[in-house]
């Protein structure tokens, strides 16, 4: 398969017609319709249902299109970052990073690296923690900020802020007289929390005689706080996500359980070269932290 394939399957899809693709790519039309048979071939399923005046996607299609334009977006990544070596400037950073309330704590040293390295682009990918892993086994980021808890033995580990849980919930639903919230408290509450937490937080409540009842389980701070608002509960989220609340109808109030402490951390693969950028990254960062492997 060739990058030449991939630009005029991107290319069809783009234009919704073999004749306008080729239109748009200086070709006649029988050869491109051969080249995407031959594709089809190659992969040993149809990418499209052929109509009258337009083409559709098959589910396979779908899936194809979405490589494909992974593909070329990391060659002309590739191509430019090499260029840029060649210049004598710095190149790409690709950062993969989660939802913004844990990304933000990262941020402002991220922005002094940048005002310090002026020659250096970023492209930055947000997704969840299980999301920010998968992108960096398939080597679409070279790095990401993460949170913990997970596991993964095969990337290096560098542990950046501690940020406690608490609790958010519209402030009729506060019935909680202190400042700080229990485990026990928590008991017959419905909550809403990630899903990365709920073996913590099940073990910490078993030890208080009881097991937590989760209205909803989810993968994001920002899901997590759009439900409380809601009304529909209770959520236990990073301390860090108050920042992004309306605290004119919402309570934030912290968890009173030092277990319960997420972690956000720079996160890379043990067994792929860095990039330039990337290591000038992770050197900046290291200046006062210990990287765990």
């Amino acid at each position: 398969m060739e990058l030449r394939q991939l630009e005029y399957f991107v290319t069809v899809v783009q234009q919704g017609s073999i004749l306008q693709a080729a239109n748009a790519l200086n070709l006649s039309q029988p050869p491109l319709s051969v080249a995407m048979k031959q594709l089809e071939q190659e992969l040993g399923t149809p990418l499209f249902y052929r109509r009258p005046r337009r083409i559709q996607l098959t589910a396979a299609g779908e899936r194809f299109y979405q490589r494909a334009q992974d593909i070329l977006a990391l060659s002309e990544d590739t191509r430019r970052e090499i260029s840029a070596y060649a210049q004598g400037q710095a190149g790409v950073l690709r950062l993969g990073a989660v939802s913004s309330s844990a990304a933000s704590l990262l941020y402002p040293r991220l922005f002094r690296f940048a005002a310090q390295h002026p020659k250096i682009r970023y492209q930055i990918d947000e997704g969840n923690t299980f999301e920010q892993l998968n992108n960096l086994a398939a080597g679409l980021v070279e790095a990401a900020i993460v949170r913990t808890p997970f596991h993964d033995p095969s990337v290096h580990v560098l542990k950046l802020d501690a940020d406690p849980l608490a609790v958010v919930m519209r402030s009729e639903l506060d019935c909680f007289p202190q400042d700080q919230i229990s485990i026990r408290q928590l008991k017959d509450q419905p909550l809403i929390y990630y899903r990365r937490f709920a073996a913590l937080l099940g073990e910490e409540c078993e030890k208080e005689g009881f097991l937590p009842s989760p209205r909803c389980l989810n993968d994001d701070a920002r899901t997590s706080i759009q439900w409380a608002q809601a009304g529909l509960g209770l959520a236990i989220v990073p301390y860090s996500a108050a920042g992004f609340i309306d605290l004119s109808t919402m309570h934030v109030k912290p968890l009173d359980c030092p277990r319960l402490v997420t972690q956000t951390c720079l996160i890379w693969p043990k067994k792929r070269p860095l990039s330039a950028p990337t290591a000038l990254l992770i050197d900046f960062l290291t200046q006062d932290s210990k990287v765990e492997v």
